[in-house]
């Protein structure tokens, strides 16, 4: 969430269930980033867009991914009657800047699967660094809507006909707040990059050392391969996500990326992090 932008990444089976328990609206600015082609980020996708019409959603809705999700959705329409009743985009995308609203760009990146598959990195840049009043008072800028033009980026010119630029009254921009997401990937180079000094990235984990092998065969990685991107790329937090069911509650995978990187959680249901505008992560557990 964003902005008032609900930023789905990958659309997998529960979406729909989750969409409630979440208690996001069903009508607000919304964009899908799908990062491949394969059942357990995709299938939820026409259920959710039926649900939406379904409820009455009336705001445009972007999805966007490979080259196959623009085949996969007009297979949608053509065998499940998948209509909707908003404008809705598909788009096939390459590597670079996909989509920006205000400050916040998201851009996708290329990953090592067993198809072609994208991460997706989001970034968000304050246009200005703090406001100083005492430099606006200095400079004659009367207190009021001026004000927050130039915190907000923007130059400003006074009624004697001087042009006061943000950069006069604010200190220097803090470092761009990261969010990287992994999608389905074996460790490469393009995750690597993506990640360098993340705020957080949220990466899959599929499995442990012990069987290494597996995720080897299947595009995958284990759970110190992930933490081992984070610890090298100077990541804040690291979030494990995409777990194997063989491990429960996800104990060992958690327990094994702590081991090579202390500031590792695993993602759950429901479970919210909230980042600052200063780049600090905070984690409410969900509810119960």
């Amino acid at each position: 969430l964003y902005g008032g932008w609900v930023l789905l990444l990958d659309a997998g089976e529960d979406v729909q269930r989750q969409f409630v328990r979440a208690g996001i609206g069903l009508n607000k600015k919304m964009a899908v980033f799908v990062t491949h082609i394969h059942a357990d980020h995709v299938i939820g996708l026409p259920g959710l867009l039926l649900r939406f019409s379904l409820l009455g959603r009336t705001r445009e809705l972007s999805v966007y991914g490979p080259s196959e999700l623009v085949g996969y959705v007009s297979l949608c329409q053509q065998t499940i009657n998948l209509g909707t009743s908003f404008r809705t985009t598909v788009s096939a995308i390459s590597p670079g800047l996909v989509f920006s609203t205000g400050d916040l760009r998201v851009e996708a990146f290329e990953v090592e699967h067993r198809c072609q598959a994208f991460g997706y990195s989001l970034t968000f840049q304050r246009p200005t660094g703090r406001f100083v009043p005492e430099r606006a008072v200095e400079l004659g800028v009367p207190k009021g809507p001026l004000w927050g033009r130039l915190s907000r980026g923007q130059a400003v010119t006074l009624a004697d006909g001087r042009v006061v630029h943000p950069s006069d009254v604010c200190g220097p921009r803090p470092a761009p707040v990261q969010v990287v997401y992994s999608g389905d990937t074996r460790p490469c180079d393009g995750l690597r990059a993506a990640a360098k000094d993340a705020t957080l990235l949220i990466c899959e984990a599929t499995y442990t050392t012990e069987h290494s092998h597996l995720a080897e065969q299947r595009g995958h990685m284990t759970a110190a391969e992930a933490a081992t991107i984070a610890r090298e790329c100077g990541v804040q937090l690291l979030a494990l996500t995409h777990v194997s069911p063989r491990y429960d509650d996800g104990t060992p995978v958690l327990r094994e990326a702590m081991s090579v990187f202390q500031q590792s959680i695993l993602a759950r249901d429901l479970m919210r992090i909230c980042i600052s505008t200063a780049g600090v992560p905070t984690v409410v557990p969900p509810p119960g």
